[in-house]
């Protein structure tokens, strides 16, 4: 099989150019033998030989750099700084950079037991570098963007040299052996009426809990010059002589308990080893309410109820900040429900009495225990269904 691997990598370093050379070789050796048809068929062998080993010795020797984010949410382009550095003792002349698809193609490959039929990925175009002298570094600006959340592979990077003359195609991989978790795309509006629904849901219970005085009564003290004077309390005062100032402060951090009910609607083994778009649909939810609820007056800690790796002692709940809290969500599978139940259960008698919200696709009648009056049951329902919520 070797000489047929060698005819098919020979093949596959061709561009149009080198075979346009190829024919006109053909051509001038199948005609009569002279001038000046002799000459051609030199010439054009000639420069497909020199052409071929030059493309081989003068092939770049490149080392690359990548920065990157903890994570990326899915369908958001994530800009990538590249640094490209030429390692070899030549120049690199004329060559193309870019993410290799096929790369994507084949771990995906490996990971669903068959092929896809979309890209794991969509990558900026390839950029082109003319020159990059020895020792020196370029850098490149890329773009790629996920389709589907979890701790995605990144794909190698593609070099592609057409030196000299553009007449053969030196492609070379470079494997970054690196990693990005890619997070839940938060729910938007926009997206149907379902989510708008949700969304008004979740901005009502917020804004109850949120609501109050701005400031909270802390105790009175006798006025000292240069105290502000819009709050005196006259009673004391007249009561003791002397003036008297209340004094307030903004009121203390609200601490919500927010849980993530996984579980699967079958409680089966295959229910669970595959994912569903009401599932996904839940993940992006979850993901509006940390984004959301982050950037209120709140301490927030999260239970998933598939996570594996949580402490038995705080049920679950555990306090991440916001980008953490994501990478959770993207790494979420779904779970049996007699296990989301009983989770469900640890993690509201640990929360207690403080504000607790539950996402789920589920029904609260599927959920066996009593909930407490500071929780709050969603069930976050597909646009056909729309969104059902119960109020505790």
């Amino acid at each position: 099989m070797a000489p047929f691997r060698v005819i098919a990598w020979f093949r596959q370093s061709m561009t149009v150019a080198s075979g346009t050379l190829l024919v006109v070789s053909i051509a001038s050796f199948n005609i009569i033998w002279g001038y000046p048809w002799l000459g051609v068929f030199a010439a054009s062998m000639a420069l497909f030989g020199v052409g071929r080993l030059a493309s081989t010795l003068m092939r770049p020797k490149l080392a690359y750099h990548l920065s990157l984010p903890r994570s990326v949410a899915v369908g958001f382009p994530l800009a990538a700084s590249l640094k490209c550095i030429n390692r070899g003792k030549f120049p690199a002349i004329n060559f193309l950079v870019s993410f290799d698809r096929r790369t994507s193609r084949k771990r995906s490959r490996i990971r669903r037991g068959k092929a896809s039929m979309d890209d794991n990925f969509q990558a900026s175009d390839p950029q082109p570098i003319h020159l990059l002298e020895p020792t020196k570094t370029k850098r490149l600006h890329a773009s790629i963007q996920f389709n589907h959340r979890g701790t995605q592979d990144l794909p190698d990077i593609l070099t592609r040299s057409f030196f000299p003359f553009y007449l053969f195609q030196v492609t070379q991989h470079h494997p970054l052996n690196l990693e990005i978790v890619v997070t839940p795309r938060p729910l938007d509006e926009s997206n149907d009426d379902a989510a708008k629904g949700f969304l008004k849901s979740l901005g009502e219970w917020s804004h109850k809990l949120l609501a109050g005085d701005a400031l909270d009564y802390t105790g009175s003290r006798e006025y000292e010059t240069g105290m502000p004077v819009r709050r005196w309390d006259y009673s004391s005062w007249a009561r003791l002589g002397k003036p008297i100032v209340r004094e307030y402060q903004t009121p203390s951090i609200q601490q919500v308990h927010l849980i993530i009910d996984s579980s699967a609607k079958e409680s089966s083994t295959a229910s669970l080893l595959e994912t569903s778009p009401d599932f996904e649909r839940l993940l992006s939810a979850a993901a509006r309410v940390i984004l959301d609820l982050s950037k209120q007056r709140v301490l927030l800690k999260l239970c998933l109820t598939s996570d594996q790796e949580r402490d038995e002692q705080d049920g679950g709940l555990l306090e991440l900040d916001t980008e953490s809290m994501l990478i959770h969500l993207a790494n979420a599978s779904l779970t049996e429900p007699n296990t989301a139940n009983d989770q469900i259960e640890r993690s509201i008698e640990i929360a207690h009495q403080a504000p607790t919200l539950i996402l789920s696709n589920r029904n609260l009648a599927a959920y066996p225990h009593r909930l407490p009056r500071a929780a709050k049951w969603i069930q976050v329902n597909s646009p056909e269904s729309g969104t059902n919520e119960i109020n505790l």
